[in-house]
C-alpha cells in the first residue's frame, strides 16, 4: 500500500492532499484555526466567449498572401504591432491578421472557476498543535489527525464516492471537556462557502503583489470584463445551499449553476449574512458539545441528468432515512471502486521515489479523469484561482495530450477515454472551421479550444491561428485505442469518423508542387509569430510529419473496416507523395531505424521539431549543470523530452537516470503533483496536470510496444530490481515482467484478443513459449531478435530463456 503522510500543515491548495471521482475533486489544506477542503470540478467554467471586438477571422488565402507576398512580421502577438515588411494593399486588415485575437487578450474568459471550501473550524483555545495528514492511495481516502499539549484530538476521515459527487467525511473528538453549560463554542464546527468572483483588477494587484508577476495588461486595458454574479444562498429541496450562477451560453440559455449542499448529523445548517464581502456561507454549527458525526456536501450542477435541481434531489432522498448508513455505504462503495481500480496493473521498483512516482501520478489522474465527463484543461479543477492564465483552455501542441499519455500501458481504457468527451466539441466546431476558413473538407483542430459549444473562432487572428499540425495529432489518440485495445466496434463508431475527416483535412491542404511532391503552406510548427520569411511556414517538419502519420493511420484504419476504397487509395497516394523534411540517410538511419521512424508517432520523433535526436552527448534536458529552462523553470515538457529520447534510443539509463530522479525530487510537492512550473512563472496559479505526462516515459522504461514488437525493459538500469503486473501492450496484451541483476527474471503475457504477438527476447540465448497447459508453443523468429508467436483471446503464456539444443 502506498501513502503520502504530511506532518506539517499545508497552506496552498495546490500542495493539498488530494481525492476525486474524476469529476468532482478536493485538494485538502489549511488556512490559520481551519482544516479547509478545496472543491474542483471538471465542467464548472465561465463560458463566456466575447467575439464583439474580434475583427473577422483569418481565412487561409489571407494569411498564405500575407506571408508569401507581404512579409507580415507579427512581434510577437503585441496588439498594434503588425508589420509588413514588403507593403501591404490593406493595412488596417494586416494589423488586424497579424496581431493576436481580441478575445484572448481583452477577456479573462473563458475559463476554468474554482467551486467552493468547506472548513473544519478548529478549537480556538489549545496550544501546541501538532498535525498528521495521510493519504491512502489504495484506498482512495484520506485522515487527517490534530492534537494538542492539553490532549484534545480532531481526527477526520474523508473520500469522495464514485457516485453521487459528493465528499464525505466522519468527524470525531477526543479528549474534549464539556463546556456547554460556560457558553463556549463547540469543538468544532464547519462553514461552506463560495465567494464573491473578484474583478479582474483585484485580481491581477493580488497576483502581483504575491508573485510579482505583471499579468492581464490586455484585460486591464480594456477595461470590459466583468466577474460572475455574486453567489447566493439560497433553499432547494428544503435545505439551504449556497448557488453559484453563470451568465447564459450556448448549451445553458438560462446559464449554468451548480451548489453546495451539505448534509450533517448533528449539525443544524445557517446562512450568515456577510454583505460587506458580497460571500454566500452556511455555517453547519450546534449549541451542544457535538464530539462526532457525519457529514456530506453534495456538488449537484446543470449538466447532471434533469438539472441541479433533480440530482439534488437524488442526493437528499437517499439521505432522508438514515445520513450515517448512507455514507457509510458510500464508504464501502469507494473502498471496492479503488480495490478495482488498483487491480488492473502494478509495479514495484527497488527505488522509493519512481514507485511513488507511478502510483501518486496514477492517482492524480483517477481524480480527474472519467470517461463520461470532459477532462480539466490546463489545471487541476481544485486548485484553480478565480482567473486562469492562459485562459486555462485545451490547447493541443502538447498541454492536453500530455495527461493521457500512459493510460493505456498502465492498462486503464477508462482514463484514456476521458480525452475524447471534451474533443468532440472541438472536433466539432473544426469541421465548420475546416469549411469556411480553409477551402478543406474534414475537421481542424486548432491550438486553442474549449471543452463547450462556441459560436465562431476561439483564436481567429495571430500567427498562431492557422497552424496545421495538431489536427494529425490530436487523430493519434483515437488510433492508440484502436491499437492498445483491438476494439473494432469503437474504431467504427467513435473513432474511425474523426480519423477520417482529420485526414481529409490533410487531403485538401496539402498542395502538389512542380517537383511532383505535395507540400504544407502556410502553416507554422510550435508557437511561431509571423516572422516575415515564408520558408518559415512551408514545410515545416512538425506540419508535414503530423500530416504523413495522420494519413497513414487513417488508411490503414479504412482498410481494417473495409471502409472508403477511394479515400484510402488518395490518403496512401498523398503519403507516398509528401515532401520529406528529414535526411534518414544522412542522420544515418538503418533500415530497421526507418521502418520505427515511420511507426513513432510525430510528436515524439523530436523535441525542437527540427533534426532527430541520435544517440551521443548527455541531452541538454537531463544536464542541470547548464542552467537549461526544464530544470530551472518549467518542469511541464519534460515528460515530452523524456519520451522523445526514450523512442529514439538516446536515453542511457545508467547514465541518465540520476538527472530523472533529481528532475523529480526537485519538481514534487508535498502531495505527490509533480509541479509544473516555477512559481515565478506561474504566479501559484494552480497544479497544471500536463506535468502528469510522466506516467507514459517512466512506463516506457519498463516497456515498450509502439513499435510492432513488445520490448521487456528496453531503457532500465542494470542493477535496480523492478517488477510489474498487468501492463497493456499495442495489440491487447497484458504483460507481466520482473527484472533483477541486469536480466529479465520471468514474464507473461496474456492476450485478450487474440492474434499474432511479436516480442523481441528478454534473453541473448533466445525465448520459449509456453501455453496456460505447460506445453509448447510455436515460434518464429523475426528480425532483431524478435519472436513471434500466435494467440488464442483470453490464453495466458510464459516466455523463458530458450533451452541450448543438446545438438
Amino acid at each position: 500500500m502506498h501513502t503520502i503522510e504530511l506532518d506539517h500543515p499545508v497552506l496552498e491548495p495546490d500542495e493539498g492532499l488530494l481525492l476525486g471521482n474524476g469529476d468532482l475533486s478536493v485538494s485538502i489544506y489549511q488556512k490559520p484555526g481551519r482544516l479547509v477542503w478545496r472543491f474542483g470540478k471538471n465542467d464548472v467554467w465561465d463560458r463566456r466567449l466575447d467575439l464583439d471586438a474580434c475583427p473577422p477571422a483569418a481565412h487561409i488565402d489571407e494569411i498564405a498572401r500575407g506571408i508569401r507576398d507581404e512579409g507580415w512580421v507579427s512581434h510577437s502577438y503585441v496588439e498594434g504591432r503588425g508589420e509588413a515588411t514588403r507593403g501591404s494593399a490593406d493595412p488596417r486588415r494586416m494589423k488586424e491578421l497579424c496581431d493576436g485575437w481580441p478575445a484572448y487578450a481583452r477577456r479573462p474568459y473563458p475559463c476554468p472557476k474554482p467551486v467552493g471550501e468547506l472548513a473544519m473550524h478548529l478549537p480556538v483555545d489549545q496550544r501546541g498543535q501538532r498535525v498528521c495528514q495521510r493519504l491512502h492511495i489504495e484506498e482512495a481516502r484520506v485522515e487527517v489527525e490534530i492534537a494538542w499539549e492539553e490532549g484534545v484530538r480532531v481526527r477526520c476521515r474523508c473520500f469522495v464516492p464514485p457516485s453521487p459527487n459528493v465528499l464525505a467525511l466522519h468527524w470525531e473528538v477526543d479528549n474534549w471537556t464539556d463546556r456547554s453549560a460556560t457558553g463556549r463554542r463547540p469543538p468544532v464546527w464547519f462553514s461552506l462557502y463560495r465567494w464573491a468572483d473578484p474583478g479582474i483588477e483585484e485580481f491581477a494587484a493580488e497576483l502581483f503583489a504575491r508573485s510579482h508577476m505583471r499579468y492581464f495588461e490586455g484585460v486591464l486595458d480594456a477595461g470590459e470584463a466583468t466577474p460572475l454574479p455574486p453567489p447566493a444562498v439560497r433553499r432547494l429541496e428544503g435545505r439551504a445551499v449556497v448557488e453559484q450562477t453563470f451568465y447564459p451560453d450556448l448549451r445553458f440559455a438560462e446559464g449554468f449553476r451548480y451548489a453546495l449542499a451539505p448534509f450533517a448529523t448533528g449539525l443544524q445548517g445557517e446562512p450568515v449574512d456577510v454583505p460587506a464581502r458580497n460571500e454566500a456561507c452556511l455555517h453547519l454549527y450546534s449549541d451542544e458539545d457535538v464530539e462526532d458525526g457525519w457529514l456530506a456536501v453534495a456538488v449537484p450542477a446543470s449538466t447532471d441528468p434533469g438539472g441541479m435541481e433533480a440530482e439534488l434531489g437524488r442526493v437528499s432522498g437517499l439521505l432522508e432515512g438514515d445520513p450515517a448508513a448512507v455514507m457509510g455505504q458510500w464508504a464501502r462503495d469507494n473502498e471496492a471502486a479503488a480495490a478495482a481500480f488498483w487491480k488492473r496493473s502494478a509495479v514495484a521498483i527497488d527505488d522509493p521515489l519512481l514507485e511513488n512516482t507511478w502510483y501518486e501520478t496514477l492517482h492524480v489522474r483517477r481524480c480527474t479523469n472519467r470517461p463520461d465527463v470532459i477532462a480539466p484543461g490546463l489545471a487541476l479543477p481544485s486548485t484553480v484561482r478565480d482567473y486562469s492564465l492562459w485562459h486555462g483552455d485545451y490547447h493541443t501542441n502538447y498541454n492536453y495530450q500530455s495527461p493521457f499519455w500512459g493510460d493505456y500501458a498502465a492498462n486503464h481504457p477508462d482514463l484514456a477515454g476521458a480525452f475524447f468527451p471534451g474533443m468532440k466539441y472541438m472536433v466539432e466546431l473544426g469541421r465548420k472551421l475546416a469549411r469556411d476558413y480553409w477551402n478543406c473538407r474534414g475537421t481542424y483542430i486548432h491550438l486553442v479550444g474549449y471543452p463547450f459549444e462556441t459560436e465562431g473562432d476561439p483564436y481567429g487572428s495571430g500567427g498562431l491561428c492557422r497552424l496545421a499540425y495538431m489536427t494529425g495529432w490530436i487523430a493519434n489518440h483515437y488510433w492508440w485505442r484502436y491499437l492498445y485495445t483491438r476494439d473494432l466496434r469503437w474504431l467504427r463508431t467513435e473513432g474511425y469518423p474523426v480519423m477520417r475527416d482529420c485526414a481529409l483535412f490533410y487531403l485538401d491542404f496539402l498542395e502538389k508542387g512542380d517537383d511532383g511532391f505535395y507540400h504544407a503552406f502556410p502553416s507554422g510548427q510550435g508557437e511561431y509569430a509571423f516572422t516575415g520569411r515564408p520558408e518559415d511556414y512551408t514545410d515545416q517538419p512538425q506540419v508535414v510529419r503530423h500530416a504523413r502519420y495522420c494519413l497513414q493511420c487513417a488508411a490503414e484504419a479504412a482498410e481494417l473496416l473495409g471502409l472508403d476504397e477511394g479515400l484510402r487509395s488518395q490518403w496512401v497516394e498523398r503519403r507516398d507523395h509528401l515532401v520529406a523534411v528529414d535526411d534518414l540517410d544522412e542522420l544515418g538511419f538503418s533500415a530497421e531505424e526507418k521502418r520505427r521512424y515511420r511507426l513513432n508517432p510525430p510528436e515524439f520523433t523530436s523535441w525542437d521539431s527540427g533534426s532527430i535526436p541520435r544517440p551521443g552527448k548527455v541531452p541538454a534536458f537531463l544536464d542541470p549543470s547548464r542552467s537549461n529552462a526544464l530544470w530551472l523553470d518549467y518542469f511541464g515538457q519534460f515528460p515530452w523530452c523524456l519520451m522523445i529520447h526514450l523512442r529514439n534510443r538516446v536515453y542511457d539509463p545508467e547514465r541518465d537516470l540520476d538527472a530523472v530522479r533529481a528532475s523529480l525530487r526537485r519538481w514534487r510537492m508535498p502531495n505527490g503533483v509533480l509541479q509544473s512550473m516555477a512559481a515565478g512563472n506561474s504566479g501559484f496559479m494552480g497544479a497544471y496536470l500536463e506535468s502528469t505526462g510522466i506516467l507514459g516515459p517512466l512506463q516506457e522504461m519498463m516497456l515498450q510496444s509502439w513499435d510492432g514488437a513488445i520490448r521487456l525493459f528496453p531503457s532500465w538500469p542494470r542493477d535496480l530490481a523492478c517488477s510489474f503486473r498487468t501492463l497493456r501492450a499495442e495489440g491487447a496484451f497484458l504483460v507481466s515482467a520482473s527484472w533483477r541483476g541486469g536480466r529479465v527474471e520471468s514474464a507473461a503475457i496474456l492476450s485478450e484478443r487474440g492474434g499474432r504477438c511479436r516480442v523481441t527476447s528478454p534473453w541473448p540465448e533466445g525465448v520459449s513459449v509456453a501455453g496456460e497447459d505447460g506445453g509448447g508453443v510455436e515460434t518464429t523468429a523475426g528480425p532483431e531478435g524478435v519472436v513471434c508467436f500466435e494467440t488464442a483471446a483470453g490464453a495466458a503464456y510464459q516466455l523463458s530463456p530458450a533451452t541450448p539444443d543438446p545438438q
